[in-house]
């Protein structure tokens, strides 16, 4: 793409269709050299618009699962006190303009095209040599988003890693306090193939002297995080020792995306009875580093109390985390898409439905994860399989081939547990009715379909099913 061409006037359509015509890593396997993991790079971009991440105070976090649920938890809580936040969070499931939010709210669709108007004219006017790589989709959103966030004038952005941490866009930013959520073998061409290779990766967002706060469980990778904490002087508060957390045995499905309470005991007091509207488990750790964050965060900012903690993690949203649609048949829709998360999902699943009788995965996976690892976690606790393939995403496992790793492990080690019925659909939407079809030619009124393995497949599914949901005119 050429970037030195005029800004013309632009139209909504024509502003997100420029933010698309670019290389964009979520649907593109990334090279380990790709120019585009520069620091010095996004720096530099960053720099055409005032550098505003040098001004405005940031929660960073990193981790292979959970720091999209952490964020979004810390957040509320931030919100819940007050105080102004910037949330950036990717990927988006609907609409792009998810990946960044103000108070909760997304920019408008006027707001969206002035920024990228004035985003381009700036590009326009950079120098040659900062262009020639081009600029990519997960830059342009990272600049959109502290545009934003300048403009409206935020006391606070909480923001996600994109991917890896010490290499990542949002790695520039001025951290009040930094988060490691987990640790996991994910994205392994990029961060390497081993836990400590990955955990280093990660452990990159680490500033000096800024607290840290992680829930890494491995041995192996908590070592590296510590280490690199102690050697850069942070303060490491540690899951499992500093943070604790104690859930309660209440079905997490009650609500419409489940719920439990939960207590959380911190270095400074217990918070207990919390009632947390995202289910499992590891939505408790998540919240135990929330809730660590906002306490540390109160020690200058009195608008952060108990209470509003407590509301905070009450009243968070973050869809397709155990999302329950109430139907017939139930639908559980999740963005598992690691062995690790899907693990976690096998045990939130089980505390959920596991008396369920009709049990239908619906599948999907990109590329570049390990699908046979999960569909060998994931078959035992059903009764039926169908596999699948997005559409709005070319990284996607073809169905054919998802099928056939299916049969070799139902025929293998799964048969010695189960032998779920396997099946293919071309598409979301048919593996959607399918499982629907499944569910209501056997007449049992307990059944659940369960959608997993990629969180674009789920947000495909969660499309169909909110406009399903939708008054029709």
């Amino acid at each position: 793409m050429d970037e030195a061409l005029p800004a013309m006037r632009l139209t909504y359509e024509s502003a997100i269709r420029w933010i698309y015509d670019r290389i964009d890593y979520e649907r593109i396997r990334p090279r380990r050299t790709s120019p585009h993991f520069r620091l010095e790079r996004i720096e530099r971009l960053l720099s055409l618009i005032g550098s505003p991440q040098q001004r405005i105070p940031a929660v960073h976090i990193a981790g292979t699962k959970g720091k999209g649920s952490t964020a979004a938890i810390l957040d509320s809580i931030l919100r819940c006190s007050d105080i102004r936040t910037g949330l950036f969070t990717s990927p988006h499931i609907h609409q792009f303009e998810e990946r960044m939010k103000v108070s909760g709210q997304m920019p408008s669709r006027e707001d969206m095209t002035a920024m990228v108007s004035e985003l381009r004219l700036k590009l326009a006017d950079a120098p040659a040599e900062l262009l020639d790589d081009n600029v990519t989709f997960f830059e342009v959103a990272t600049l959109l988003a502290w545009m934003f966030f300048d403009r409206q004038q935020v006391e606070i952005a909480v923001l996600e890693t994109g991917l890896g941490g010490r290499l990542d866009c949002t790695n520039v930013c001025n951290p009040r306090l930094t988060i490691i959520t987990s640790i996991g073998l994910d994205h392994t061409h990029i961060l390497g193939d081993t836990l400590p290779k990955i955990a280093f990766e990660k452990a990159g967002i680490i500033k000096p002297g800024v607290p840290v706060l992680s829930w890494v469980q491995q041995l192996e990778a908590r070592k590296v995080v510590a280490d690199r904490a102690a050697e850069l002087g942070c303060r490491l508060l540690q899951g499992g020792e500093d943070i604790s957390v104690i859930c309660s045995e209440a079905p997490p499905a009650e609500t419409g995306r489940g719920s439990q309470q939960i207590t959380i005991q911190t270095p400074q007091r217990e918070y207990s009875s919390l009632t947390l509207n995202l289910a499992g488990r590891h939505q408790a750790r998540n919240a135990g580093l929330a809730v660590t964050a906002a306490e540390l965060l109160s020690e200058g900012d009195s608008r952060i109390t108990e209470a509003t903690i407590a509301k905070g993690v009450a009243g968070v949203e973050w869809p397709l985390r155990f999302e329950i649609f109430q139907s017939e048949p139930t639908i559980v829709l999740d963005a598992a898409h690691n062995p690790d998360s899907v693990t976690a999902l096998v045990e939130t699943f089980r505390a959920a439905f596991g008396d369920r009788a009709t049990r239908v995965l619906i599948f999907g996976s990109s590329q570049d994860k390990d699908a046979q690892a999960m569909l060998k976690i994931l078959m035992p606790e059903f009764s039926h399989v169908i596999v699948t393939e997005f559409l709005t995403n070319p990284r996607a496992v073809a169905r054919q081939q998802l099928l056939d790793w299916a049969t070799t492990h139902r025929d293998s080690d799964c048969g010695k547990i189960s032998s779920p019925s396997i099946a293919i659909a071309d598409s979301p939407a048919a593996a959607l009715q399918a499982g629907q079809a499944t569910c209501n030619s056997l007449e049992t009124a307990d059944s659940i379909i369960c959608v997993a393995g990629s969180v674009f497949l789920a947000a495909e599914v969660r499309e169909l099913l909110v406009r399903n949901k939708e008054p029709q005119p």
